[in-house]
């Protein structure tokens, strides 16, 4: 469904590969169970995708009918077994992670079914609990449960899983975001190589994976409000919003300097250089933004789901301002004090680093290593494994 699942699951893909030299070869398989086990299922995550690119604040509904509806915990209600057994029996795992709230409890279940010994985990990248952590991500059945913050791992705790069963992980993202941190001259260079000013202040606009978006509102209001700024814009996989954006920007803004990007496959350096990101409140780009300590607006036109709104709370908790752009008109009044205040977006910055979690994603493979054969000889990865840029 959210693009942040998949990146989760790519994430994982990507750590077993890169610490193959130094824990040995990890055979890893993404299997997207809800889009290729049933056509019901697949519509699902269509409806939650068109919801979030079209109206997001009618996800309340949506999210509240699965809280209550007993599917994702009833192997009687399941649907797509079969091609979920092909797939267990072709790829004969020892451990399946699920990185989605509605692939634990009947899937879990069915899976151990087929397979006795196979090990299950939930990883959760959700930041916060409250309204819109899903009860679903709970399986007190699973062999272990890693949350992405304390916060999470406690939230978990509530809702029934066994505290030994509890793993606090981390953020699990691509490897490209434990590389070095960029410099002061680095940032320069790599602004000029965009065709941008190095010294003149910058904004991200973000898109989500599934294209969700608000760049041509945002666009004329920043050309109404004639800020001096200059604009990196990202499309994704939408060559025709790429394509069409930029013809509007040429003609009707020639003075808004605006940079527009596909598909950018390492975002934090990107990040890292950008003074501040415009994105919706998910999980995956905010947990990047931390990271890379790119301090965020939210963007929450058209409404804040249930999940969102579980990340604007985990912000504000730890002093972040976790603004809500409601309106494409008040994006400038947000940035205004910022751009005339750098003291205080480095206050931002220096807050979000103080939120990046300790661990690293390559510890939450050992402890799936471990997990499922747990021995004493499991090398640890030296520390001086370079990280991929």
């Amino acid at each position: 469904t959210g693009g942040g699942h998949d990146m989760r699951a790519r994430s994982l893909v990507q750590w077993s590969r890169h610490l193959s030299s130094s824990i040995g070869q990890v055979e890893t398989m993404r299997y997207q169970a809800l889009e290729q086990s049933s056509k019901l299922y697949s519509f699902g995550v269509e409806l939650y995708n068109r919801i979030q690119k079209t109206c997001p604040g009618l996800h309340h509904a949506y999210f509240n009918i699965l809280e209550l509806f007993q599917v994702s915990c009833s192997q009687a209600l399941m649907l797509g077994k079969e091609k979920l057994r092909t797939a267990l029996m072709e790829s004969q795992p020892d451990i399946i992670v699920s990185v989605h709230a509605h692939l634990n409890h009947a899937f879990r279940k069915y899976a151990q079914s087929v397979l006795p010994q196979v090990k299950f985990v939930t990883y959760c990248g959700e930041m916060h609990g409250g309204y819109g952590f899903s009860r679903h991500w709970v399986d007190p059945g699973a062999d272990l449960f890693i949350g992405a913050t304390p916060e999470i791992c406690d939230a978990a705790g509530k809702l029934g899983m066994p505290k030994e069963r509890i793993y606090y992980g981390g953020f699990l993202l691509n490897p490209n975001f434990y590389g070095p941190l960029l410099n002061q001259q680095q940032k320069h260079d790599y602004l000029a190589e965009l065709g941008l000013q190095p010294e003149r202040f910058t904004l991200l606009l973000s898109t989500g994976a599934n294209a969700a978006q608000n760049h041509l509102p945002f666009f004329k209001a920043l050309n109404q409000a004639k800020l001096d700024l200059q604009v990196v814009a990202l499309c994704g996989r939408n060559l025709k919003a790429k394509s069409d954006l930029e013809e509007w920007a040429r003609e009707n803004a020639p003075q808004l300097s605006v940079k527009m990007l596909a598909h950018v496959d390492n975002m934090f350096p990107l990040m890292q250089t950008c003074d501040l990101i415009v994105a919706r409140p998910g999980t995956g780009t905010t947990s990047e933004a931390i990271r890379a300590a790119c301090p965020i607006l939210f963007n929450t036109i058209g409404g804040i789901m249930p999940q969102e709104w579980i990340t604007v709370k985990y912000c504000r908790s730890h002093g972040l301002p976790a603004t809500c752009i409601r309106r494409p008109d008040a994006l400038p009044v947000q940035l205004r004090p910022l751009m005339s205040h750098p003291k205080q977006l480095e206050q931002i910055k220096q807050s979000m680093q103080d939120l990046i979690p300790p661990q690293n994603p390559d510890q939450i493979l050992l402890k799936l290593l471990d997990l499922a054969e747990p021995r004493q000889n499991i090398p640890q990865p030296t520390t001086d494994i370079p990280c991929a840029s």
